[in-house]
């Protein structure tokens, strides 16, 4: 090999098997991390290093670990004895995605119902509309002013704004009309059942989001910067920085204190703007819970139409059959009380069913926001020494929340962020967290010796200058 060149390390998929297989058979019996070095890597498997660490890469990419850094500066990566793969679906998360797959399946079906529905009553008003022209056209020679009658044309306009003529102008021409068109009634009425549609979410921003910290923070980052970014408990930004580092092929320095600073070189160089917008997890708005998205007129009429015809199914349904001697036929009772009165009460469970799950959500939403608030106190300076009740007084006054809530939510960070727990000289309880300040101090001393951001070299080529 010539003189300073360096072995090429290729990954191969042989190798990581045969990796692979040595660690389940360390892992076995095992309740503890099973902990490896590249070392430990190479005489496990007798592979050379070129080949050992690659795969001890990959699998680190493939299944839940964690990353260590000894007082000598070496790494150990950390297993989980039962080798949970990171992209195992949980069985939580099936049975979710299992109940979102009904529940698609059901607004369709409920969607399809509704639509018959209404199209049962738009018929209902034609009949009633040319008998009630009918009535006008008789009244008509005894009125000829003019604006008497009763056509019902704007019941099908309100039900069909779409359908409305367009407004004209004095000269009887279409104008334009102002701001945005009317929303749709039976889009109201879908609204109000299933709640209003979702805008569309990005599976991969908080991935942009850190990667535009890297770039904006010299491609370093901590693991409590990473809680602090988005909000993941800390073991978890120590799991999550871990797959970083390999799917964008990071390496880890170490600080003199034995902080693990993730360092991701390769994101610095480009060829423009950084790009990317980023802040910090208590600054993320969360969008307000809307139920139905519709106007309290709209909420109304559609709650007064379902209403009358739950009413109905049980007064006016029976009160008909019994005059017209239809109690006895089967399919007329069907359909003229027991059809509209279980559409209508499954058209009032289903919302009802979703005020409670929203409920529930906005109390996790409350938790998450009482947490951000913790943080971003602790964030701001961590290392003095903070009094307990005054930072949860604090945080409730800003969340509206009860201070027991609120002292819970940060007895739990205590714990989570290795906090300490002293008293000061007059005895009283105060909370410091060393483990984020050493964090921030190391950070920002890794980033000051890294110097300035390496600039893209001068272009040597480029096709657009090439010959045609």
């Amino acid at each position: 090999m010539p003189q300073g060149s360096r072995p090429v390390k290729v990954y191969d998929p042989r190798a990581e098997r045969v990796l692979f297989d040595a660690l389940k058979t360390k892992t076995r019996g095992r309740t503890e991390l099973v902990k490896l070095t590249r070392g430990d890597a190479v005489a496990l498997t007798g592979l050379p290093t070129e080949q050992a660490e690659p795969a001890l890469k990959s699998l680190v990419r493939t299944y839940r670990s964690h990353l260590a850094v000894t007082d000598d500066g070496e790494l150990v990566y950390e297993f989980d004895p039962s080798l949970e793969r990171r992209d195992r679906v949980p069985l939580r998360e099936k049975l979710e995605r299992a109940g979102r797959a009904v529940w698609r399946g059901f607004t369709l079906f409920f969607k399809v119902w509704i639509a018959v529905t209404m199209v049962a009553y738009v018929v209902a008003f034609v009949a009633m509309m040319i008998a009630l022209m009918t009535a006008r056209s008789s009244s008509d020679r005894d009125d000829r002013r003019g604006g008497g009658g009763f056509g019902l044309p704007w019941i099908w306009y309100w039900m069909l704004p779409d359908l409305a003529p367009a407004p004209t102008d004095a000269y009887g021409r279409a104008r334009r009309r102002q701001g945005p068109p009317p929303k749709r009634f039976y889009n109201s009425v879908f609204d109000f059942v299933f709640g209003p549609k979702a805008p569309p979410v990005d599976p991969r921003a908080l991935e942009k989001r850190v990667l535009a910290f890297l770039r904006d923070h010299k491609g370093r980052i901590t693991a409590a910067e990473l809680t602090a970014l988005t909000g993941l408990a800390l073991d978890d930004a120590d799991e999550e920085l871990t797959r970083l580092m390999v799917d964008y092929d990071g390496e880890v320095e170490v600080a003199d204190d034995g902080t693990l600073i993730y360092v991701f070189k390769d994101l610095l160089t480009s060829a423009g703007e950084s790009g990317g917008f980023w802040r910090w997890a208590w600054d993320e708005p969360e969008a307000p819970a809307t139920l139905t998205g519709n106007t309290p007129g709209a909420n109304g009429v559609v709650i007064g139409f379902t209403a009358f015809n739950l009413l109905a199914s049980f007064t006016v349904g029976p009160a008909f059959l019994h005059k017209f001697h239809l109690a006895g036929d089967p399919i007329a009772t069907f359909f003229i009380t027991l059809f509209p009165l279980i559409f209508s009460a499954l058209f009032f469970a289903v919302p009802g069913v979703r005020v409670l799950v929203e409920r529930r959500r906005a109390r996790r939403k409350l938790g998450r926001r009482i947490r951000r608030e913790l943080l971003r106190e602790i964030w701001a300076s961590p290392g003095r020494a903070i009094d307990p009740v005054a930072l949860a007084a604090l945080v409730a006054e800003r969340t509206s929340q009860p201070g027991e809530a609120v002292r819970a939510s940060l007895e739990s960070l205590l714990k989570e962020l290795d906090g300490d727990v002293d008293t000061d000289a007059q005895g009283a309880i105060r909370y410091r967290f060393p483990r984020l300040a050493e964090e921030q101090v190391a950070v920002e001393k890794a980033r000051v010796a890294a110097g300035a951001t390496p600039a893209l070299g001068p272009v040597i080529f480029s096709s657009e200058d090439a010959p045609g």
